[in-house]
């Protein structure tokens, strides 16, 4: 099976576990064990060729314009880690079975499947993008598993998406620090690249966040309080994430980056000193535990803490005493995990204080988790003994003076006392300890076979394990070494030999006295836990944020608007004089200054004057909109049709929607005449010869870009369109506009949602009987109010000229929509231009009528929003058929060229039509009249309202300020 297959068939899963939860409910985790099950094997061939020597890849270009490929790699560490989230994925899901709830489960199966999708792809990934890409997935598949727990797994799961996402943060900076160095997205090539030797500082750096985004999927030191917070997760959950997964996760990231960084100094330190630190630490957590599960998920936190130190050696043995550790941890810890699960079921409680004693009842259960905590412990002959015994033995090697290898053995062996200490704590505590058992009884069958079958799998294998070498070797390779260190049950007398037969007994011997030891542990051993630092960061974070928010906490815009403008006028001011004051500057091109620009400057200041000083809100709107002209008039003198059609379109369609909102606003600013205009003038001055300054000193300052050269001179032979800015917008940078589409929708989402906050306005016109009627208006004929009906039919009269107009003007826009649009390619024109002159005809059609009534069906809008949308992305994705996304395919139709960038085009229409839609639809509702409730004396600066465009009520005064 190809790796492309592979990522196919588990993308394929999440999408059957819909139907599959629905028809069978929480027995859909046998078809999805035996399709995981099925996938491990189809691996086989590809397999072998690893275990050859060998290795299978898979290359797509993915974005060619960024040289990003959506590249494949097995080879011997990813074909490790594939077979762990596979094998142990199957044996958890088919436990599931038997362990939930009778019910759907769908968003258990459906994320469990998800994240081993993403597990999956991130140990494939032969590209730092991809590799990212996943990481996330795994992240976020994980905060989603824990949060569907219940609502006490809430603060829990925002923590864990806390720690993880702040890891995704430091894998980010780190990939983007490795594109640039090494020029390549390539995840091989860039761990082999010769910039590691050649630039020591930037390897540092570089190693220090790796290793940060490590620690923190590992649950290492300080990011260690996720995982017992996580105890909040289904036993499913806690077993393939906690055990074979998400942890697994980040000891992967640092097996796999450990080929450039095995010798950098700071890696070295930071992973053996953080590793040895996490292992003592949380051995000693582990050890003060009741639950069982939290005991469970601290040891899980030690346990890592030693692979994470072999990782730091980063010697061949210690490399090797990694990886299989890393298989013996994810066999013995994902059984134990169940077992605890089946000793909750059988016993109804996960405290040792409680259980009773469960080994008559359950000595099957009792006879596997005394195995799995042998291996655990390191106890011999199980595969945790051969692990555990390289993994003391490379600590030896530990890098720097020999006394580092001592101190380091030293370390890992207290670590260990208190291993063999917590692991007979959960045999003791767990199936002896307790009094004897009255109600309890085994479990199924179908519980704990799944359980119990990889802890026993650690037999064999550790009697065995020479049939691990071959794979232990390849993964050791993969990570750059020559060769694996050689696997034995027996090295003979060695040091690590001694250190772990000394653990065994001073643990045993703590044991002996564990009453006392659990009574003097009950007490906290430090003021507060992890996840207390963490609420009270995000308390402080809180405070912070209402702090920051109370600055800006006023309906009034000038305080939201003014600082940022003051603070870009200052920015753009003194980095001009800066330019200015450094000299050397090269000549401005010629003809920078032209008669008609003297004018139009003129122009656009006398409206910008108007503008600030103008005291009616309808005219400052009319001179902003003269501004906008004038604006639109420079654009086509500098032959920019498309922007200048664009800015033209855009200034009509916005003055209208201004219009439309100053309908609920008096007519007047109400300013004092002492202070009229004064601020905005002085500030507009400011900003405005501020970027005035900054324009003259920065244009024509530099020869045109490459880019800009390349599309001169490639643009129209690699698209055969000769429009420039279309082509650019949706086919050379047609990611960008996808973007820039979405935030469209988003906006006109964005203004449904907080329109719907505002109460409904009702228009209630003097005489109306019924006062609870709502927009729509009434008819003409339930006005009973002659003055009302005479106000209503005068405003109905001055409509019949507009829609005269527009049963002439809307199909010649129609017509020019439609021309522009199919234009675009080769003339001034495109998608966006063309529904701004749709969007025109709409606007039309709604000033036309004499009621306040949408435009077309009420969902119209978001169809066309979320249409437009859609309709851009499946366009983009028929550029696979070709390399990559949003690649454009060509052909010819009766004699006529064609690209599916044409399809693109049809989307940006439909978005930027749909947000217009909404905009009037929603800015136009009518205002509220408070005649029908107030007494209009005690408002004299607001009329009522009857509706556009209507005359002022007889009963206002010519002075009142309000909208009619």
């Amino acid at each position: 099976m190809t790796l492309m297959w592979l990522l196919a068939a588990l993308a394929a899963v999440p999408v059957l576990v819909v139907p599959l939860t629905g028809a069978l409910g929480r027995r859909a985790g046998w078809p999805i064990a035996i399709a995981f099950l099925a996938l491990a094997v189809a691996m086989v061939p590809a397999s072998r060729e690893v275990l050859d020597g060998g290795e299978t890849t898979w290359t797509v270009a993915w974005l060619p314009a960024l040289d990003v490929d959506l590249a494949l790699r097995l080879d011997g560490l990813g074909l490790v880690f594939v077979m762990i989230a596979l094998v142990i994925g199957a044996a958890v899901l088919v436990y599931s079975v038997e362990y939930l709830d009778e019910g759907r489960q769908l968003g258990f199966y459906l994320w469990m499947t998800v994240f081993a999708l993403g597990m999956v792809g991130l140990v494939l990934a032969d590209d730092l993008v991809l590799l990212f890409m996943c990481w996330e997935i795994t992240s976020l598949a994980s905060f989603l598993l824990i949060a569907r727990s219940g609502s006490g797994a809430e603060s829990a799961s925002a923590r864990t998406l806390f720690m993880t996402f702040f890891g995704g943060l430091t894998l980010l900076l780190a990939v983007v620090l490795m594109v640039v160095a090494t020029g390549t997205t390539s995840l091989s090539q860039a761990l082999s690249s010769e910039v590691w030797a050649e630039r020591p500082g930037l390897t540092a750096v570089v190693a220090v966040l790796v290793a940060v985004a490590g620690f923190t999927k590992a649950a290492q030191f300080p990011f260690h309080p996720w995982l017992p917070d996580a105890m909040a997760a289904a036993t499913p959950v806690s077993a393939y994430l906690h055990a074979a997964a998400v942890v697994k996760a980040g000891i992967y990231l640092m097996l796999r980056f450990s080929e450039a960084f095995s010798e950098v100094p700071v890696w070295n330190a930071l992973l053996i000193s953080v590793g040895l630190f996490t292992a003592a630490m949380a051995a000693l957590f582990a050890f003060q535990q009741h639950d069982l599960k939290r005991l469970m998920a601290y040891s899980t936190v030690s346990q890592l803490g030693l692979i994470t130190a072999a990782i730091g050696v980063g010697t061949e043995k210690a490399l090797t005493a990694a990886v299989i550790h890393t298989i013996a941890h994810a066999l013995f810890k994902s059984g134990l995990f169940m077992m605890v699960g089946v000793i909750d079921h059988a016993a109804g409680t996960r405290d040792i204080r409680r259980l009773p004693e469960l080994r008559r009842v359950m000595p099957w259960s009792f006879a596997t988790v005394v195995v799995g905590t042998a291996s655990m412990a390191g106890i011999p002959p199980m595969l945790g003994f051969v692990s555990k015994e390289t993994i003391l033995g490379s600590m030896l090697e530990a890098p720097g003076p020999d006394w580092v290898g001592f101190l380091a053995l030293a370390a890992a062996g207290l670590g260990s006392v208190l291993t063999v200490a917590y692991s007979a704590k959960i045999v003791l505590g767990g199936f002896v300890d307790g009094e004897r058992a009255k109600t309890c009884h085994g479990p199924s069958a179908g519980l704990f076979l799944p359980a119990a079958a990889p802890i026993w799998a650690g037999l064999p294998l550790g009697l065995a394990v020479w049939v691990l070498d071959v794979p232990v070797e390849r993964a050791v390779q993969a990570m750059g070494a020559e060769a694996a260190y050689e696997l034995k049950l027996w090295h003979g007398l060695a040091p690590e030999l001694l250190v772990s037969a000394a653990a065994i007994a001073a643990g045993a011997a703590l044991m002996t006295r564990r009453r006392a030891l659990y009574r003097r542990l009950d007490a906290d051993l430090l003021p507060g836990t992890g996840a207390d630092v963490l609420e009270r960061i995000f308390a402080g974070a809180a405070r912070v944020g209402r702090r920051i928010a109370w600055t800006v906490a006023a309906d009034h815009p000038r305080r939201h608007v003014v600082p940022p403008l003051v603070v870009l006028s200052l920015v753009l001011g003194a980095g001009s004089l800066t330019v200015l004051g450094v000299g050397d500057l090269p000549a401005t091109q010629p003809d920078l200054w032209r008669p008609i620009d003297v004018g139009l400057l003129a122009l656009i200041a006398l409206g910008v004057v108007a503008t600030c000083l103008a005291d009616s809100r309808i005219a400052a709107t009319v001179a902003l909109g003269g501004v906008g002209i004038a604006v639109t008039v420079q654009l086509f003198a500098l032959g920019a049709p498309d922007v200048g059609l664009t800015q033209l379109m855009v200034e009509v369609l916005t003055v209208v929607v201004i219009m439309l909102v100053l309908r609920q606003l008096p007519r007047r600013f109400g300013r004092s005449p002492r202070r009229r205009g004064a601020g905005p003038l002085v500030l507009a001055t400011g900003l405005g010869v501020a970027a005035g300054l900054a324009t003259w000193v920065l244009t024509g300052r530099r020869e045109r870009s490459g880019p800009a050269e390349y599309y001169l001179a490639e643009g129209t032979e690699e698209t055969g369109g000769d429009n420039l800015v279309n082509v650019i917008l949706v086919e050379f940078r047609a990611l960008d506009t996808l973007g820039e589409l979405a935030v469209l929708g988003l906006a006109g989402v964005a203004i449904l949602a907080v329109l719907a906050t505002v109460p409904p306005r009702t228009l209630d016109p003097p005489g109306w009987t019924d006062r609870a009627e709502r927009i729509p208006l009434r008819p003409v004929a339930a006005l009973r109010d002659p003055q009302a009906r005479a106000a209503l039919l005068d405003a109905q009269s001055n409509l019949r000229a507009l829609q005269l107009l527009l049963r002439v003007v809307a199909p010649v826009l129609v017509v020019l929509s439609a021309v522009i649009f199919w234009r675009g390619h080769n003339a001034p024109g495109g998608g966006f231009i063309a529904a701004l002159v749709a969007s025109v005809v709409v606007a039309q059609v709604y000033l036309s009528r004499p009621e306040d009534r949408a435009v077309g069906p009420s969902r119209l809008h978001l169809a066309l929003i979320g249409g437009g949308v859609l309709t851009a992305l499946v366009s983009g994705l028929l550029g696979y058929a070709d390399s990559s996304f949003l690649q454009p395919l060509y052909g010819t139709v009766a004699g006529t060229k064609l690209s599916t960038s044409l399809i693109f085009d049809v989307g940006v229409y439909a978005a930027v039509l749909g947000l217009v839609m909404v905009a009037f639809d929603r800015l136009g509702a009518a205002p509220p009249d408070r005649s029908a409730t107030e007494d209009p004396t005690e408002h004299p600066t607001e009329e009522p309202a009857i509706l556009e465009g209507a005359a002022e009520s007889p009963g206002t005064s010519q002075g009142e300020e309000g909208t009619g």
